[in-house]
């Protein structure tokens, strides 16, 4: 070993869910480093609304995984425990029988068989609890501190620069701003913001990778009291569609019931997500909805596909902007303008976005910005779901894009985690294992218990 590197058992690339969970489950037992480039950890999900979606159905490949739904929902529960031992917010939605089943015969009346014998309209419930953007980052610093009291350290503003394996099985040797680490197992949990350098990393060591799909939609924002019903039974109602022109799957995503919509800066592009506070609420609901695309012949790099749109959704913005257009004139098949954007004729008035047209955000016509299949999309997914909810078509809905959430490397792994080379274990959104807070979680628990089983510790 080089003179001055520090050796641990486990070092976790990646302070979000996944990495804390991992290291969580290590402490005490094995000596265990965390590094996280960013001021403070909880990642971006656990900084940007906080919404735990208790059910495995949700933001989890059981198959993939390789795990049943029981065992994932004992998992879960666990997970959930840890979250509230640490001040989550214990009112729990989606748990009121009587008033889902009322939602669940609403969309049966509503919905259409489709050729291939799926429902066009499906409504999926599920426990939910909301921590809120400004109250998530209180729980995860006392998560934090329990687990650092646990024996855990954490290297915060800490690069992670270049990632070697001296020989097969390890040990793994990590360069960072801030010195050489050395250790006999490595956790990667970077986030979906570290995706693409982990993948060329991972390559690097001997990884075997595939491309996955990847999720691009846009961001609708109505007026509180369209969504106001459902949220306050479901905190974030997800729908499933398939689409009538294409047959493609969509779906809700990330509900925010008096939330507001926000700019994300990645790789220099503009994104557009949104989120909502706890203790303020906006009139406005804003959500998702997600386009899945795989891609087969002649391009599979959906990490370059996304980039591609993300760039040019911005270029058609002006060139360092989001596009944004009211339902009403994207029906139309006009382009949005800054001087009726707020037009009462046009029954604009009756909405106010959360994030008006300004430096950044340009009225726009999301069917230049967009591919024309993913427009079609998106269009019909949200009349799909208009049956259900008829106000969310109302001319003064507000459309953003770009919308891409980058999680379409998959590893090849066993049920733990665990990569084809030795030692090496990947977890969370970023290597392409989950999609939210619960679901990284739940996979950064299921490395720490392969890596303690390979201990005999398990």
């Amino acid at each position: 070993m080089s003179p001055g590197t520090d050796t641990w058992d486990v070092i976790v690339i990646g302070a979000g869910p996944a990495g804390l969970f991992a290291a969580r489950a290590l402490a005490g037992e094995l000596s265990v480093l965390v590094l996280e480039e960013k001021a403070r950890t909880g990642g971006a999900g656990a900084m940007t609304d906080g919404k735990l979606n208790l059910s495995p159905r949700i933001g989890l490949d059981l198959e993939e995984l390789r795990i049943t739904e029981e065992e994932a929902g004992a998992r879960i529960a666990r997970i959930d425990e840890a979250f509230l031992e640490h001040g989550a917010d214990r009112t729990l939605y989606g748990v009121d029988k009587e008033r889902i089943d009322l939602w669940l015969d609403r969309v049966s009346w509503v919905r259409h068989p489709t050729p291939k014998g799926d429902w066009d309209i499906t409504l999926l419930p599920a426990r939910q609890r909301h921590m809120g953007t400004d109250l998530a980052h209180r729980v995860v610093a006392r998560m934090t501190e329990s687990i650092a009291g646990d024996g855990v350290s954490f290297s915060l503003r800490t690069k992670v620069e270049e990632i070697t394996l001296r020989k097969s099985g390890g040990p793994f040797l990590v360069r960072t701003s801030k010195g050489r680490f050395a250790s006999r197992y490595l956790v990667a949990a970077p986030g979906r913001e570290g995706a693409y350098w982990f993948r060329e990393v991972a390559r690097s060591l001997g990884a075997r990778t595939r491309w996955g799909a990847i999720d691009i939609g846009c961001r609708v924002e109505v007026a509180l009291p369209v969504y106001g019903e459902i949220t306050q039974v479901l905190y974030d109602p997800k729908f499933l569609f398939v689409t009538p022109s294409h047959g493609d799957r969509t779906r809700t995503f990330c509900t925010n019931p008096g939330g507001r919509v926000r700019v994300e800066i990645r790789n220099g592009c503009r994104l557009v997500n949104g989120d909502a506070l706890k203790r303020r609420k906006t009139p406005c609901t804003n959500f998702a909805i997600l386009n899945t695309v795989s891609m087969t012949e002649p391009l599979q790099d959906t990490t370059e596909m996304g980039r591609k749109v993300m760039e040019f959704a911005n270029f058609w913005g002006g060139g360092d902007s989001l596009v944004v257009q009211r339902w009403g004139d994207l029906t139309a098949g006009r382009r949005s303008k800054a001087e009726t954007f707020h037009s009462a004729a046009l029954g604009y008035d009756k909405m106010t976005p959360t994030l008006p047209p300004g430096r950044g955000v340009t009225p726009g016509d999301i069917s230049f910005a967009y591919p024309g299949r993913i427009v079609d999309n998106l269009r019909e997914s949200l009349l799909l779901l208009s049956r259900v909810i008829p106000g969310v078509a109302h001319p003064s809905t507000t459309v953003y894009v770009p919308e891409i959430k980058f999680y379409d490397t998959k590893y090849d792994t066993d049920r733990h985690l665990e990569t084809n080379v030795p030692n090496l274990f990947v977890a969370g959104d970023g290597v392409g294992k989950s999609r939210g807070i619960v679901g990284a979680a739940l996979n950064g628990m299921l490395a720490a218990e392969g890596i303690l089983r390979k201990e005999g510790k398990a």
